[in-house]
């Protein structure tokens, strides 16, 4: 997934990606610790052009990872449509480090520099993937969870557990309101 940047200023370049998930390293790393299983391979294209002083590549990846419900552990599969919007920027290394401060705009924070003949897309479309990936999936909208005491899912058994006893000091807020 690698950039020429000498044959992109001749005209744009269209990148196929069709990779296991483990070729991407914080995917692997994912992976490794049991937080996600990608049931299919990371797919879709991107087109990489040269605009004025930036190259941008767009494009769309999907796939299609299984996650566990955050409320009962319950395996929830998901489809990833993931757009891809990035914009680089030359690096000149000739520059000496600035000393003052300057004030950034918009379209600087959004850029990412680059130095030398080539850009690697894997480590940028890693962050992308990993962006997309839900934040708190749910098997249902109605789960129940895990019973706090026993740990028994309350979506398929029911328990007779008490419910715990927080802290005393904290009771009093069971009755508070505010005034408005």
């Amino acid at each position: 997934m690698l950039i020429q940047i000498d044959k992109l200023k001749r005209r744009p370049r269209q990148i196929s990606i069709d990779e296991q998930a483990t070729s991407f390293p914080f995917l692997a790393d994912l992976i490794e610790q049991g937080a996600v299983v990608f049931n299919a391979t990371i797919n879709g294209t991107c087109e990489a052009t040269w605009v004025g002083d930036a190259i941008e590549v767009t494009g769309q990846l999907a796939t299609t990872v299984t996650t566990p419900c955050c409320r009962c552990l319950m395996p929830v599969v998901s489809q990833l449509d993931i757009p891809v919007m990035l914009s680089y920027a030359g690096n000149d290394e000739e520059e000496s480090p600035v000393v003052e401060e300057i004030e950034l705009q918009d379209n600087d924070v959004s850029l990412i520099p680059f130095s030398g003949p080539e850009i690697d897309l894997r480590l940028d479309l890693d962050q992308e993937v990993i962006m997309a990936l839900p934040q708190q999936p749910l098997c249902q909208e109605i789960c129940q969870g895990l019973c706090p005491v026993c740990g028994c899912n309350l979506n398929k058994d029911s328990c007779d557990c008490e419910p715990p006893v927080f802290h005393a000091g904290l009771d009093a807020l069971k009755n508070f309101k505010v005034k408005q």
